[in-house]
């Protein structure tokens, strides 16, 4: 890959991803989010996934890829803000978030992202800004 390989260990094996059950992977030239809507562990009162469990793949497959090109310039950017548009429920099965960057500037990133079920089913869609810290992620 391009030496981000470390970075998505590290961001698996984070408590937040082992909790949830998110697992981020290289595919192509993107890198992916996966998780499996588990009814004992992310559905809300209705037996539909819960938004933030949805919103929280998207965050991290966009995150992710904005980060895959600001950690090469010795920087990491963490999410300022997330706008999400929920398309349809999912209940169960695998569900895929892939992102990208739109802009990257000096303090500020942008970046775009989609949420599908394993049928590719649009689930949800949405960009988020991300400020660009001075930190190295393996600091």
């Amino acid at each position: 890959m391009d030496g981000f390989e470390n970075v998505l260990n590290v961001v698996g094996s984070a408590p937040w991803y082992r909790l949830t059950g998110m697992v981020p992977k290289l595919q192509g030239d993107r890198i992916i989010v996966e998780m499996r809507i588990e009814k004992n562990k992310h559905v809300q009162a209705l037996g539909m996934a819960h938004g933030g469990a949805i919103a929280s793949v998207l965050d991290s497959a966009i995150g992710l890829n904005v980060n895959r090109e600001v950690v090469k310039i010795g920087k990491t950017a963490v999410t300022a803000q997330l706008n999400i548009h929920y398309i349809r429920p999912v209940t169960e099965g695998k569900v895929v978030g892939v992102g990208m960057p739109m802009n990257i500037g000096g303090k500020v990133a942008v970046g775009y992202g989609e949420v599908r079920n394993e049928n590719g089913d649009l689930i949800a869609t949405g960009t988020a800004t991300f400020y660009i810290t001075d930190r190295k992620f393996n600091e």
